[in-house]
C-alpha cells in the first residue's frame, strides 16, 4: 500500500510540474502576442522589431473593393517590408482579444489563433482573425508569421465593450 500512495504522489508530482511549466509557456507567449497589440496603437517599428524575426512574413486578407463578400484580396509581405511601409500614427488604433485565444506549443515552436476587434478613434473598424506563429529562439518567444483577416460582418461582441 505504500509503494502505491508513494508512485501516486510522484506521478502527482510530476503532473503538477509539467502543468506548471505549460501553464508558464502560455503565459509568455500570451505575452508576445500583447506586445504586437501595444506596437499595433504605437505604430512604432522598433516595438515590432523587438519581438519578431526579420525572415518571416506578414499576411492578411482583406475584402475585395469589389465588395463580393467571397472574393478577398491577399498581401503577403516579408516582416521587414511590412515594417518599412510603417508611418506616424495620424489616428488611434487599437487592437484586442474578443475571446480567450488557443495557444498551442509543442517544444520550440507556438500557434496563438484568435478572434479579435480594431478600432481606429475609439471607433469599431474591423474585427477578423489573427494567427500568429511563434518560435523560441534563445530562450524567448519570437514572432515568425502573422496572418489575419479584415472583416467587417459577423463580429463577435467585443469583451472591451
Amino acid at each position: 500500500m505504500r509503494l502505491l500512495t508513494t508512485l501516486a504522489l510522484v506521478l502527482l508530482l510530476g503532473y503538477t510540474q509539467s502543468s506548471l511549466a505549460e501553464d508558464t509557456e502560455r503565459a509568455a507567449v500570451l505575452a508576445v502576442a500583447d506586445k504586437i497589440f501595444a506596437a499595433v496603437h504605437t505604430q512604432n517599428p522598433d516595438d515590432f522589431r523587438a519581438f519578431q524575426l526579420a525572415e518571416g512574413s506578414v499576411l492578411t486578407f482583406r475584402p475585395d473593393p469589389s465588395g463580393e463578400p467571397e472574393k478577398l484580396q491577399l498581401r503577403m509581405s516579408s516582416n521587414q517590408e511590412f515594417l518599412a511601409g510603417m508611418k506616424e500614427p495620424e489616428h488611434d488604433y487599437r487592437e484586442f482579444w474578443t475571446s480567450e485565444p488557443t495557444v498551442l506549443i509543442r517544444g520550440p515552436i507556438a500557434v496563438v489563433w484568435g478572434t479579435f476587434e480594431f478600432t481606429i478613434d475609439g471607433n469599431f473598424s474591423h474585427c477578423g482573425v489573427n494567427a500568429i506563429d511563434m518560435a523560441k529562439v534563445d530562450g524567448e518567444w519570437k514572432v515568425v508569421n502573422i496572418m489575419w483577416t479584415t472583416e467587417k460582418q459577423d463580429c463577435p461582441v467585443s469583451r472591451k465593450s
